[in-house]
């Protein structure tokens, strides 16, 4: 490795160049007076090794420590810390120079949260951005900040961008030693943004409920087919998307892309996953993103959200310049449009406030096949082959055989599960892992001061079907959900979490049981499924043979399920048929610690004696 300041190679001072000279066109509108030249030790590991190689985590820290001594526009911070102790770099730019979150209303900027190598060795947007704040350090292209106020994590990651391997990417082309997928707890931090396990998704769930920005922009590098483009870039839309915040989106996107055409580089506006990978005519489906992944998880909180996915197939070099232009070009015309930004943000954040109470809320859904959007997708050529590893067809492209097809792509969705909106939801109290979620994403909620019987909405779960192996380190589970209204008694410290906030929509993708990603969906709440008491035959024998006598619907019941030879078989069954029905089981079991009111509740009002009123006051 180069020290710093030394002469350049020749071979690195040609793609430097060449890739420097490459951004002129983007900003010579921008700045009146040449450009300052780069001083030796501004340049990236990647443009010192003509691209072979990027930034150690130590390398990052120093060279941002650089641009904060260098520009009073730039301020570097840190969240975390990570599992295994790391800072993560944040970087604050600001024209204004108002770097910290209570002072990101004195300005009317839009707050724009860029993170970066969420997947560590996906290093593109780290690179790019190293290079997009060295250009506003030497004020080259301070412009950018005209209208936006751009807030970065620079290295998201940090404990699996430490993690350096030249075998972590197999699919990647450069450069040659990366990152892990994963943070040191083997999780995948964009599969974490609800249950929030992990340490650096609180983080980050923290600098985002700080500063509330107004678009998020997530950088990431995908592999899978081969096609020309060398970035493409996607969004969630409806139900996911609010309306008003989707045609922001739809309005500047594009132009963003185009800015980057116009530097020779190929962009696609579509996520490319495609529905039959054998046969690339069926077309893909980019329709939704579940709340998991960060622009599945975003939209919730009314913020727009940007997919970033740099080709891994193309050279590392022209994957870097590429996320860094269209980075450019999106603060730009972010700032251009800022006001209407604004708009659509507020008008999704009062609507997901003012939503009235039984109003439908889809909380899952899939690509609706009955609306296709046609869109225009240049890929190669491709056959199909035989691989000799698993023995079964597969789809080879041929990159020097350029073709343009038209394909269909399922960018509209349908409900799969729409609930009714309550006005509230209460955790019943002892439930800290619950609480400790609620924190994490910012959701307003208090403690009730003392014991209440209330009618509330319950939830109880039955035939639950548990994942065959675990997933981000969870078993995930399904079950048939019934709704149902009871009385019960909530103890004192037990939660009320009201729904008339902008994140609401949070709220109800955390504890609604049928939602894919709830709480209770990845687990936290399967102890409510489990039989913790058993009644030994010794015991329920002789009563089983009291109650038959005495209730002759029993007793018919009992004699028509034995016609049934895999009941009448089944001693478990047999047993669990009685025993459900003796005062002695557990009626909780099932039942979901979350229930649901129709009606605001006034929890400052301690109530009289033990247990107030039936209904919700």
């Amino acid at each position: 490795m180069r020290a710093r300041g030394l002469p350049l190679p020749t071979s690195a001072l040609l793609v430097l160049l060449a890739s420097l000279s490459s951004l002129s066109g983007a900003s010579a509108f921008a700045a009146e007076r040449p450009p300052i030249p780069v001083p030796p030790d501004l340049l990236t590991q990647a443009e010192l090794t003509g691209f072979r190689k990027t930034e150690t985590y130590d390398e990052v820290l120093a060279f941002l420590t650089r641009l904060q001594r260098l520009s009073p526009y730039l301020r570097l911070s840190f969240i975390g810390p990570s599992e295994e102790g790391r800072r993560i770099p944040v970087v604050v730019a600001s024209k204004e120079k108002l770097f910290e979150p209570a002072d990101r209303f004195k300005s009317p900027k839009p707050v724009v949260l860029v993170v970066n190598s969420i997947h560590a060795g996906e290093v593109d947007g780290t690179d790019a951005t190293l290079r997009l704040l060295r250009d506003i350090a030497l004020t080259n292209r301070l412009d950018l900040l005209d209208g936006v106020t751009l807030v970065t994590v620079v290295v998201y990651n940090v404990d699996g961008h430490a993690r350096v391997s030249a075998y972590n990417r197999p699919n990647q082309n450069g450069p040659e030693e990366m990152g892990f997928r994963t943070n040191a707890r083997g999780l995948d931090l964009n599969r974490d943004f609800v249950k929030a396990d992990a340490r650096e998704t609180r983080a980050l769930l923290a600098l985002a409920d700080a500063w509330k920005p107004d678009l998020f922009v997530d950088d990431h590098v995908t592999d899978g087919a081969d096609f020309q483009a060398v970035l493409t870039v996607s969004y969630a839309n409806e139900p996911v998307t609010p309306k008003p915040i989707g045609d922001w989106l739809k309005a500047v996107v594009p132009k963003a892309l185009s800015d980057v055409e116009r530097e020779s580089l190929a962009t696609g506006g579509a996520y490319v996953d495609f529905l039959d990978a054998r046969d690339p005519m069926k077309g893909f489906d980019s329709s939704i993103f579940s709340p998991r992944y960060s622009t599945g998880y975003f939209p919730l909180r009314n913020v727009p959200s940007i997919l970033v996915e740099t080709h891994a197939l193309k050279p590392f070099g022209d994957r870097v310049r590429a996320n860094e232009l269209f980075l450019r070009a999106l603060l730009e015309r972010t700032g251009r449009a800022a006001k209407e930004l604004l708009v659509a943000r507020e008008t999704a954040r009062s609507a997901a406030r003012g939503m009235p109470v039984g109003s439908p809320v889809v909380v899952a859904a899939e690509g609706d096949p009955a609306r296709p959007e046609s869109i225009t997708f240049p890929t190669y050529e491709w056959s199909e082959a035989v691989s000799p590893v698993t023995g079964r067809p597969v789809v080879r492209y041929d990159a020097s055989r350029r073709k343009t097809i038209r394909i269909q792509s399922l960018e509209h969705a349908r409900p799969t599960v729409t609930v009714p909106r309550p006005a509230a939801y209460l955790i019943p109290a002892g439930f800290s892992n619950v609480e400790e979620r609620l924190k994490a994403h910012g959701i307003r909620y208090e403690r009730l001061p003392g014991a209440r019987t209330l009618a509330v909405g319950t939830y109880r779960a039955s035939a639950p079907v548990f994942g065959r192996a675990s997933y981000q380190g969870r078993v995930r589970v399904d079950a048939t959900i019934a709704r149902a209204v009871e009385t019960r008694t909530l103890a004192a410290g037990s939660l009320y979490v009201p729904l008339d906030t902008e994140l609401a929509n949070v709220a109800i993708a955390l504890l609604e049981p049928e939602s894919p990603d709830s709480l209770f969906a990845w687990g936290e709440l399967s102890s409510c499924l489990e039989e913790k008491e058993y009644m030994d035959t010794r015991v329920l024998d002789p009563l089983a043979e009291q109650m038959l006598a005495k209730d002759p619907k029993l007793k018919a019941e009992w004699e028509q399920r034995l016609l049934d030879p895999k009941f009448a078989s089944d001693p478990r069954a047999r047993h669990r048929f009685f025993y459900k029905k003796t005062p002695f089981f557990d009626e909780t079991v099932g039942l979901v610690p979350v229930f649901r009111l129709d009606a605001p509740l006034s929890v400052s009002r301690a109530p009289d004696g033990a247990a107030s009123g039936a209904g919700p006051g």
